[in-house]
């Protein structure tokens, strides 16, 4: 609209999202609505072609589809509650988001509580995840590339409270001071017979 625009992401509740002594599993998680856009057969085919274990939770049209191209190796778990999404998040060896997203709550969710995200190196995910340092960034949506990618986080180090530290930004204290400082911003900059 030819307009300058402040972009404010939405939160987390990085309180509530936060890692615990859990010893991550070897496999790989999938939080998502089942539907094409988000690609889940993606994140499938990459995780059949290495052989690794794949939990999806989520429900969604797309449900069937993806469970018929399945095998063993993938475990599809429903809808959950919050405390049982964290405890999900916390055993996996990373979280797995092979489709664009705007922002992406996910990635952060599980950032926050100190698991790596490998994701599609577009939209949101550029913004969230730091290559090498909170995951793995895949620069093609290729089942094969993120199977590489899969395969680059299994072989990588991370240190859970450097990534914790990428998710804290994104804070519901740290929102609601954005939001108070735009609003202040705005009203200050605009005309006297406008203001409230």
């Amino acid at each position: 609209y030819n307009r300058q625009a402040q972009v404010i992401h939405p939160p987390v509740d990085v309180e509530f999202f936060r890692p615990d002594n859990t010893v991550p599993g070897k496999h790989f998680l999938v939080v998502s609505a089942l539907v094409p856009y988000k690609r889940i057969d993606v994140a499938i085919e990459a995780c059949q072609s290495i052989g690794a274990q794949l939990k999806i939770v989520g429900q969604g049209p797309e449900l069937n589809r993806l469970r018929n191209m399945s095998g063993d190796t993938v475990e599809f778990l429903g809808t959950c509650s919050a405390e049982v999404l964290r405890q999900h998040y916390r055993e996996a060896l990373a979280v797995l988001l092979p489709g664009e997203e705007d922002f992406g709550i996910v990635p952060v969710e599980a950032l926050a509580c100190g698991r790596p995200v490998v994701a599609l190196a577009k939209g949101g995910a550029l913004e969230t995840i730091t290559d090498g340092v909170s995951g793995v960034l895949v620069h093609d949506n290729s089942a094969s590339a993120f199977a590489d990618g899969l395969l680059r986080v299994s072989e990588h180090s991370f240190d859970s409270n450097t990534i914790r530290s990428k998710a804290l930004i994104f804070s519901t204290d740290r929102f609601i001071e954005r939001i108070r400082k735009c609003v202040r911003t705005t009203i200050e900059a605009a005309p006297e017979n406008v203001r409230c």
